[in-house]
């Protein structure tokens, strides 16, 4: 595996002076065996990200309607509420 090095007139003084008249060389800090590069089939990527997106378009549609069905249920049940509340109130009158 061929790795960069930097020309040694492009390096800063700091380092030519360590090197000398070398060039700076990098060393592989992994092991080349253990870099895995898959092949990429384009279309089968293309496809996969089209289907993920439509996934994502799917759940946001479905989180949006449970968030309304949320809403409804919750403007419903505060009515209800309010409705019981009241008539617990009109009982009480009657009975004091």
């Amino acid at each position: 595996m061929d790795l960069p090095k930097i020309k040694n007139e492009n390096l800063p003084k700091e380092l030519r002076e360590i090197l000398g008249d070398q060039d700076a060389h990098f060393d592989a800090i992994v092991d080349p065996s253990d870099i895995f590069i898959p092949s990429l089939d384009v279309d089968s990527f293309k496809e996969g990200s089209h289907r993920t997106r439509q996934m994502l378009i799917e759940s946001r549609k479905k989180l949006q309607e449970y968030k309304e069905k949320a809403r409804h249920e919750s403007k419903r049940n505060n009515s209800s509420s309010k409705k019981n509340h009241q008539g617990t109130q009109d009982q009480q009158e009657i009975v004091d």
